[in-house]
């Protein structure tokens, strides 16, 4: 994912995700469900690209590469009021919401129903049912 740090350092070098909604009428975002998170470098889950940015892990398994505040606001404070960074049921090391940042979601199961139905992503509209 990023290039490897020295082991113990706080410098952050990556981003998992980058979303770009400029508007809170934007119907979009992220939804990572069931999901795993590795590799190297030490990263946040997101970073706000544009000021509406969303973006939520379900189920997800966190291991060490992620920074503890998890989400950067993309260095504007003014984006802490309008970013939506979720999280809900995840696990591993670098789950741990302790130390996340002040503007991270902490979703339960009524607020996270929105983003696990496929109408978020209008999946009724383009996928199709498998008998698989």
């Amino acid at each position: 994912m990023a290039n490897q740090v020295s082991p113990g350092s706080k410098s952050v070098n990556g981003a998992v995700t980058a979303n770009g909604r400029n508007s809170k009428d934007e119907n979009s975002g992220f939804a990572f469900v069931n999901c795993t998170i590795g590799g190297t470098g030490h990263v946040w889950l997101g970073r706000a690209w544009r000021p509406y940015s969303r973006v939520i892990f379900v189920s997800t398994y966190m291991t060490d590469v992620i920074a503890p505040e998890g989400w950067n606001n993309f260095n504007d404070p003014s984006r802490d009021a309008t970013i939506f960074y979720g999280e809900y049921n995840c696990s591993g090391p670098g789950a741990d919401v302790s130390k996340r940042a002040p503007y991270v979601q902490k979703l339960n199961d009524t607020q996270v129903a929105q983003f696990i139905n496929m109408t978020f992503i209008d999946g009724d509209q383009w996928l199709q049912l498998s008998d698989l």
